[in-house]
């Protein structure tokens, strides 16, 4: 299983026709809109098409102006997807530990 964390960007006035193409696309779900055509997307491999190649098409789309993969997961241990959490480490905490004690 993959799952990619993409944003894209559009002109605004193509969002309209962008949004209805995405609402379309198997394994693709809209993270984030704030309508002046930036995009967060989170795709997924769907029957027949792997997230990556999902993502070359969406690249395509004639109104797309650009995506930009920012996150990429693969593998076969993908939990179920609303599985619970149950070993999650706060970085924050780790970052804290390094650092020396306040004097």
């Amino acid at each position: 299983m993959s799952v990619l964390g993409v944003v894209a960007r559009v002109r605004p006035e193509d969002l309209p026709e962008i949004l209805d193409r995405l609402a379309g696309s198997p394994g693709v779900e809209l993270a984030g809109n704030p309508g002046d055509g930036r995009l967060v997307l989170v795709i997924e491999d769907s029957p027949g098409c792997t997230a990556a190649a999902r993502l070359g098409e969406l690249a395509e789309w004639p109104p797309m102006l650009s995506t930009s993969l920012v996150y990429e997961y693969s593998g076969p241990d993908s939990p179920a997807a609303h599985a619970p959490v149950t070993h999650w480490r706060s970085p924050l905490r780790d970052i804290a530990a390094d650092r020396p004690a306040a004097a």
